[in-house]
């Protein structure tokens, strides 16, 4: 699911005012799994692994598994599935587009707003063991059903109540990857990459924020990040200033060194990204 490590920068598409946001208070906001734009692809994945079961006779065939294998590795991706229920899953969004019309318009204010690029690699070392790069979003069914198959196999190698922790935790992460990164088809321009989340529903269950969105209500976290992991800047295709705007660039001084960190020791180098305009001839 391309979790490995890249120096490859994901870009990360936005309204001004959440721009603004971001920058001000060096925080990311991770957006309820279960809340997405497609709001049916988590339950529509760990449903791919629960048909499995249906398939039994010609999987234990082509994956080389026992029978008392194929039954463990159903009865460990249901143990996973009751695992997960008790925790919050988060998910932050970013694309491998750096100039995509279709996100300058769902995504941007229709295109008035702003994407901004992080570094990858410099982006997994800010995150904690609670967060984890799931990787590349998949959007093709086949490819969906041959992932299933695999983690099938996996999970057919332990016991549920196994105390290998480090298998455990593989195969867990191998899950988590799996349902939060398949996603319908139609969604395939956003050439998504996404972080994820996973926070135990403790009371009170730490970090875990609620807001009322349009009616909803959905949960989120805020992450700490760096500044200067922002590396680039781009202003969408109707962006109503230039990347030469005095005001524009006296608010980006302002946002990438902010004097009072600074003071503080949080900022120790004064910052600037790289700025661009959108190439898209949209209006």
């Amino acid at each position: 699911m391309g979790t490995e490590e890249s120096n490859e920068l994901v870009y990360h598409y936005t309204s001004l005012d959440a721009f603004m946001s971001i920058a001000n208070s060096r925080t990311f906001r991770f957006g309820d799994a279960r809340a997405m734009n497609d709001y049916t692809e988590i339950d529509h994945n760990i449903n791919l692994l629960l048909n499995l079961e249906k398939q039994k006779p010609e999987l234990m065939k082509k994956l080389n598994i026992s029978n008392e294998g194929f039954n463990k590795g159903i009865e460990n991706i249901k143990f996973f599935k009751k695992h997960i229920e008790n925790h919050y899953i988060h998910i932050m969004s970013f694309s491998k587009n750096p100039d995509s019309l279709s996100q300058w318009r769902g995504y941007a204010d229709n295109g008035t707003g702003i994407c901004f690029s992080v570094n990858l690699s410099a982006l997994r070392h800010c995150l904690n063991s609670t967060y984890r790069i799931a990787g590349d979003c998949v959007y093709k069914q086949e490819q969906l059903n041959t992932e299933a198959q695999n983690l099938l196999k996996l999970a057919s190698t332990f016991d549920s109540d196994e105390r290998e922790f480090e298998v455990r935790r593989n195969f867990l992460n191998d899950f988590i990857a799996f349902i939060t990164t398949g996603k319908n088809e139609a969604f395939k321009d956003e050439d998504e990459v996404r972080l994820v989340s996973l926070i135990e529903k403790l009371p009170p269950p730490q970090n875990v924020e609620f807001i009322n969105s349009n009616g909803f209500i959905k949960s989120y976290l805020e992450v700490s990040f760096p500044i200067n992991i922002i590396d680039t800047v781009i202003l969408g295709p109707c962006c109503k200033f230039t990347t030469e705007d005095p005001i524009f660039n006296n608010m980006l001084d302002n946002l990438f060194f902010n004097k009072k960190l600074y003071e503080l020791g949080a900022d120790t180098n004064p910052y600037r990204p790289k700025v661009l305009s959108s190439k898209a001839t949209f209006r």
